[in-house]
């Protein structure tokens, strides 16, 4: 057990410090991604729910990614916030604003919250006033989270037309098992997605 601790916290180390190293303005025409596991606290009976959280900053936008398994439902959420003193416009190419993913652990995607939505496909803009945040969010019910749970791995969320891609992932609930919370995260930076959605 002492080892299993020791890695979690060797690979935590070497992710903070790769973390760090994305403080400053990150461009790039390609995507690479980085990861995190850290053990947050002591074990307990697994509740009715529990959740995975990931975030970061780049610039003057920090992104939050929350995923909360409640009563067999996936609630996913997705904020960003302008930690900046001027507003942050972004420019779409239609009228998606954002959009959320879960994906096998092949890449393969399971889930999008958009399919299936029909958005303007005139120019639009968000606009977050600074020091204010905007809060998406999607919920799959418990017949359609049943059906891909045992496959999916991962839950993505994105502002449409930035680089960034928040990746955390699915909770683990362990019924009755005694085990310590882990918050799991991971960003993607470039203009791509993932390497084998379909």
């Amino acid at each position: 057990m002492r080892k299993h601790w020791s890695k979690f916290f060797a690979v935590s180390a070497v992710c903070l410090g790769l973390m760090g190293a994305l403080s400053s303005p990150a461009s790039a025409g390609m995507g690479t991604g980085i990861g995190i596991s850290i053990p947050t606290g002591g074990g307990s009976k697994a509740s009715a729910s529990s959740k995975t959280y990931a975030a970061f900053r780049a610039k003057n936008i920090a992104e939050e990614l929350t995923v909360e398994d409640r009563h067999g439902r996936l609630l996913m959420e997705f904020k960003v916030t302008n930690v900046g003193d001027t507003p942050y416009t972004v420019s779409h190419r239609n009228g998606q604003v954002y959009d959320f993913a879960i994906l096998d652990k092949n890449g393969k995607t399971l889930y999008r919250w958009s399919d299936g939505m029909a958005f303007t496909q005139a120019l639009t803009t968000t606009t977050i006033d600074a020091h204010k945040s905007e809060v998406y969010q999607a919920e799959l019910d418990r017949k359609a989270y049943r059906q891909l749970k045992d496959d999916a791995v991962l839950v993505t969320a994105w502002l449409a037309d930035t680089p960034y891609v928040l990746s955390t992932n699915l909770p683990d609930r362990t019924a009755g098992s005694s085990s310590s919370a882990v918050i799991h995260g991971g960003i993607i930076l470039g203009n791509g997605r993932w390497a084998y959605d379909d």
